[in-house]
C-alpha cells in the first residue's frame, strides 16, 4: 500500500505584507521556485472557489480544478494530493480573508457599539461580495457524506472557529462568554441561510432588509453581553 506524501499547505501571507511598499525602485528579481509554487497554489485555490460557487461540490473535481487553474493535473497533485486537502486550504484561505476584512473594519473602534456595528457590517460584506462564502458552505454541506473531507477539514474548522470567537470577543477579556459563543453561532447560522438564498436567486435588496432586522436584535444582545462582562 502506497503512502501519501504529507500535506504541506504552504505559508500563508501576513497582513503586513499586503501593505508593504518599496522605499525605492529595486532591480527585477528572478522568480524562485517558491514564488512559482505560491502562484500555482493561489491559482488552484481561486479556481476551486469559483467552481464551488458555480458548479457545486460534486462537480468540482480535481480534473476540473486543474483545467480552470491552468495547471497540469500532476502539478495540482504535487501541492494537494487529494481533493479534501484542497478544500481544507479553501477554508484557511477564507479565514485569512475574514481576518483581513475584520481587522481594518474594527481597528480604532474603542466603543462597544462601534465594534459591534463594524463586525456586523463586515459579516454582510463577507457573505455578499465574492464567491468565497458560498464556496465554504458547499464544503461544509459535503462533509456529512464524505468521510475523507470531514477528516481533513475538521481540525481546520475547529482552529478557525476557536480563533475567530476569541478574537471577536476580545482577547483582553479572557475566555469568551458562553452567551457570546451562542450568539455568534446564531449569526453564522443566519449568514449561511443568506448565502443559500443568494444562490436561490433571492434579490439582494430583500436580503439586506432582512439582515438589518436581524442586526437590530443581534446588536442589542451583543451589547448586553459586552456590558455585563467584567
Amino acid at each position: 500500500m502506497s503512502v501519501k506524501a504529507p500535506f504541506n499547505p504552504g505559508t500563508l501571507p501576513q497582513l503586513s505584507d499586503l501593505f508593504r511598499m518599496p522605499a525605492s525602485p529595486s532591480p527585477v528579481r528572478r522568480r524562485t521556485q517558491a514564488d512559482r509554487s505560491a502562484t500555482t497554489r493561489t491559482k488552484i485555490i481561486q479556481a476551486t472557489v469559483t467552481l464551488l460557487q458555480t458548479q457545486g461540490y460534486a462537480a468540482t473535481t480535481i480534473q476540473r480544478i486543474a483545467k480552470a487553474a491552468g495547471v497540469s493535473l500532476g502539478a495540482l497533485q504535487h501541492h494537494y494530493p487529494a481533493k479534501a486537502q484542497i478544500m481544507a486550504m479553501v477554508l484557511r484561505h477564507y479565514a485569512l480573508k475574514r481576518t483581513r476584512l475584520y481587522r481594518p473594519a474594527m481597528q480604532h473602534k474603542s466603543e462597544p457599539e462601534q465594534r459591534v456595528d463594524a463586525m456586523l457590517e463586515a459579516m454582510w460584506t463577507l457573505v455578499t461580495e465574492g464567491p468565497d462564502f458560498i464556496a465554504t458552505v458547499e464544503i461544509e454541506l459535503a462533509r456529512r457524506s464524505d468521510p475523507e473531507l470531514a477528516a481533513a477539514t475538521a481540525p481546520v474548522l475547529a482552529r478557525i472557529d476557536q480563533f475567530m470567537t476569541r478574537w471577536l470577543f476580545g482577547r483582553e477579556r479572557g475566555q469568551p462568554d458562553p452567551q457570546f459563543v451562542t450568539l455568534r453561532l446564531l449569526n453564522s447560522t443566519f449568514l449561511r441561510g443568506v448565502a443559500i438564498e443568494i444562490a436561490r436567486g433571492t434579490p439582494l435588496s430583500d436580503l439586506k432588509e432582512a439582515y438589518q432586522i436581524w442586526c437590530g436584535f443581534s446588536r442589542a444582545e451583543l451589547l448586553k453581553i459586552v456590558q455585563e462582562t467584567p
